[in-house]
């Protein structure tokens, strides 16, 4: 029986932190061309560091475009 390996996600880009505690990342792929745009909790803790499971993952160009007309809006309307 062979067991095939998932192919680990590579970091591309890391961005500074925003709020604090979400790290926004464009990863690459299963696939060569592959992009993932990872907006995600990291946690600082006595027992656990790392990223959590509370976040969100872009991999389609028209979500990406989607969530930055929403804050482009936000923006230019003064709503935050």
């Amino acid at each position: 029986m062979t067991v095939k390996q998932a192919r680990k996600e590579e970091v591309l880009r890391e961005f500074p932190p925003v709020g604090g505690k979400y790290r926004v990342r464009l990863l690459s792929g299963a696939k060569p061309k592959e992009r993932t745009l990872d907006i995600r909790e990291y946690v600082c803790g006595e027992t656990f560091e790392g990223f959590t499971r509370r976040g969100i993952r872009l991999s389609d160009r028209a979500q990406v475009e989607l969530l930055r007309d929403v804050l482009s809006e936000l923006l230019r309307d003064l709503l935050l």
